[in-house]
């Protein structure tokens, strides 16, 4: 008898998502570059003027936990 595992689309996507992101070189400056995107032009306008410690901070917190879930992910695996 066969088997199959079924991959979502959504678990596919989110695979290539950090492939890409890989192969692209992304730093955590460009992470908290994007944070401030997704606060506002006035975020933006204030990281590109230099005043990025914030979103650095933010950048590095939002990583260390991504990387404690997907340690602990791999021991429960």
């Amino acid at each position: 008898m066969l088997s199959f595992v079924a991959v979502s689309i959504v678990e596919f996507e989110r695979a290539r998502l950090l492939q890409e992101a890989r192969l692209s070189g992304i730093t955590v400056k460009d992470i908290a570059r994007a944070l401030a995107t997704i606060a506002g032009v006035k975020a933006v306008a204030e990281f590109d003027a230099g005043l990025t410690s914030f979103y650095l901070s933010k950048a590095e917190t939002l990583l260390e936990l991504a990387t404690e879930f997907a340690q602990e992910r791999r021991q429960n695996d």
